[in-house]
């Protein structure tokens, strides 16, 4: 019996890994979605049958019933948790001693050179402990599109990101919930460290290009810079740890470190990973001008201010 307990179940990447763990029901293994609010977490569509608990990384109290029988885990660091040696370090050092086999960590893009990121400690961190563990590093998040940007797209028909001429790598998280699962649930994948890429690399002009063909009105591209970014999604009130991160991300695709796509995808699921014209068509309601009318006054508000 395997007992797998999912941190940040409720995020991109870890809903996507409940969702499809669940499709799949693999005999003998049970699922522990690990929630902030779990009456919140039950009414989430596709993860009916998983289990939840309470937990937080910030309240060890919570760390011995969450981590009660488990084998594996799949970490997933909440953005707004960056002092990884308080409240991730501790977690490890319990999982340690409760005899967890296997930890996947989720990790990012470049982690392994940039000591300005939390999961860069986190990665090395590893290294001290006796737990086997994969390290995932996927590159950027076409989910970021339909979240983050999706208010400039939708309203102002703009691509407002820092990346220059750059290119990037874009990844489903629903693929990288693949890799997740897969390492999981097969071995051999112990003590190994994987970047997930995209099947392409294209700049953000030739994404706007994507854009326009599928909604039909012209997407522009404004290369803004990056202290214009951070501040307008700020005013937009993201989260600022989470857009500080994406910026460095952006940053480097500006320089030409995404310009590259490999084949471990293929490696480790048999088959190609999604391409972004066929996610944008897939999520194309979230940019069709109607969908303008379902938002709250006062974010319609924030849509129409004057740009910064």
């Amino acid at each position: 019996m395997e007992k797998i307990l999912i941190t940040g179940a409720t995020g991109n990447v870890g809903l996507s890994t409940l969702k499809l763990l669940e499709s799949r029901n693999y005999p003998g293994v049970e699922v522990v979605a690990a929630v902030r609010d779990i009456e919140r977490a039950r009414k989430i569509e596709g993860i009916e049958n998983c289990n939840f608990c309470h937990f937080e990384f910030d309240e060890p109290a919570t760390y011995d019933r969450a981590l009660e029988g488990v084998t594996k885990i799949v970490l997933i660091r909440p953005n707004q948790v960056s002092d990884v040696s308080r409240y991730i370090f501790p977690f490890l050092t319990k999982a340690e001693k409760s005899g967890v086999k296997h930890i996947v960590f989720v990790s990012i893009v470049g982690a392994e050179r940039n000591r300005i990121f939390a999961n860069h400690r986190t990665e090395n961190h590893f290294r001290k402990l006796s737990i086997p563990s994969t390290i995932l590093r996927p590159s950027l998040y076409m989910q970021n599109l339909s979240t983050l940007h999706r208010l400039d797209i939708l309203a102002h028909d703009k691509l407002n990101i820092p990346a220059g001429q750059g290119l990037v790598n874009y990844i489903d998280v629903r693929d990288v919930a693949e890799v997740i699962v897969t390492v999981l649930v097969n071995s051999g994948h112990e003590n190994q460290a994987y970047e997930i890429t995209g099947p392409e690399a294209l700049d953000f002009y030739q994404i706007a290009k994507l854009f326009s063909n599928e909604l039909g009105r012209e997407i522009k591209y404004t290369r803004p810079s990056t202290i214009r970014f951070v501040r307008q999604k700020l005013l937009d009130k993201k989260q600022l740890l989470y857009v500080l991160t994406l910026s460095l991300l952006y940053s480097a695709a500006r320089i030409g470190k995404m310009n590259y796509t490999n084949n471990v995808f293929r490696t480790i699921t048999g088959h190609d990973p999604r391409h972004l014209v066929d996610f944008i068509h897939e999520y194309r309601e979230s940019w069709i001008r109607s969908e303008l009318s379902k938002e709250p006054e006062n974010t319609k508000k924030r849509l129409y201010r004057p740009r910064i």
